[in-house]
């Protein structure tokens, strides 16, 4: 299954988007983003295995979507997703 991250502005951005999320009835964890992710200063992340475009939507719309977001690979690899 493929996993998302939505990378945050700040511990308290990740907590309050998780929260939506998860009133919107999607599940999404809150993370310590891996090393060389955060270059926003922030080191917290969503992660996402299911409905992530739909999360990706909601979030844009309500305002919250402040990070990048990067899939991650089978290889293990993280690469950034356009918007």
């Amino acid at each position: 299954m493929t996993q998302y991250l939505i990378m945050c502005k700040s511990l308290t951005a990740a907590q309050r988007s998780q929260k939506f999320l998860e009133r919107s009835g999607i599940y999404a964890s809150l993370i310590k983003a891996p090393q060389g992710l955060n270059t926003n200063g922030c080191g917290y992340a969503l992660s996402i295995r299911r409905r992530a475009d739909e999360a990706i939507i909601l979030l844009r719309r309500n305002g919250m979507l402040a990070g990048k977001i990067f899939k991650h690979l089978d290889s293990g690899e993280y690469v950034e997703q356009l918007s």
